[in-house]
């Protein structure tokens, strides 16, 4: 990862990190797919921002954990047009089918010359062992491990039957964990109204130390090399930021 992370970060080499660095001090923000709050609760207590989020997974929304401004919605941003200096989406675009409607939703929110901060998964030599994919892969041995490990009533609320319309947490008619090259996001930016700025990513072994995490192993991969692993490269993670045209 090329991105210096000032004192202030308190995020590591990753989306987060990246994100952080590109949130201008007294902008107003827009996170898309929020999730829980965490990143934009992280930002507000660093940075002056009026931040706030929204995802379509009513479950997490209606827990709030950080006491943050979410919300839920379903369809179009509930916002008016140019309103955001930033928006951000991280690891968040490849769970997603309308990939076009999105950015130009985000585009219309955005004002003129504003900002987008994506983050995707970089296609590159391990991106065959992302994890995200392996219920699609091998449906039956990922259905026998969850509910080993959970039960099966949560498999079939999460993975059969639920009710924001995601299998996991990937939208059901995308049914896919997406990796992209630069060129593929750059071009797809590009067909919705958006000019990139800069790339940057992060990692190369970071599929490898997440499935020893699932094999409960990931204790005899140090953190020093995960760290030196985020710094050092940047083929595993894909970064982008790009401007409003």
């Amino acid at each position: 990862m090329r991105t210096h992370l000032s004192s202030s970060n308190p995020f590591n080499y990753d989306r987060y990190g990246y994100a952080f660095e590109n949130l201008s001090e007294g902008s107003k923000c827009l996170d898309y797919g929020c999730y829980d709050g965490m990143f934009l609760h992280q930002c507000k207590e660093r940075k002056t921002l009026e931040y706030m989020g929204i995802d379509k997974n009513k479950d997490i929304v209606l827990q709030n954990p950080y006491n943050e401004k979410i919300t839920f919605f379903e369809d179009n941003i509930p916002f008016a047009n140019n309103e955001f200096d930033n928006v951000t989406i991280l690891d968040v675009l490849e769970h997603i089918h309308d990939q076009d409607k999105v950015l130009r939703e985000i585009h219309r929110v955005l004002k003129k010359e504003g900002v987008l901060i994506i983050t995707t998964p970089q296609k590159n030599l391990f991106s065959f062992l992302d994890a995200g994919n392996f219920k699609f892969l091998f449906p039956t041995l990922h259905k026998y491990c969850y509910v080993l490990n959970h039960s099966k009533e949560e498999y079939e609320y999460r993975y059969l039957n639920n009710q924001n319309g995601l299998i996991g947490d990937v939208e059901k008619e995308k049914k896919w964990h997406q990796h992209f090259t630069k060129i593929e996001l750059e071009n797809l930016l590009k067909n919705n109204g958006f000019t990139v700025i800069e790339f940057d990513g992060s990692c190369l072994f970071q599929r490898v130390f997440i499935l020893f995490d699932l094999l409960k192993v990931g204790k005899i991969i140090p953190y020093f090399i995960r760290l030196k692993d985020a710094k050092m490269f940047e083929t595993s993670n894909l970064f982008c930021k790009a401007v409003r045209r």
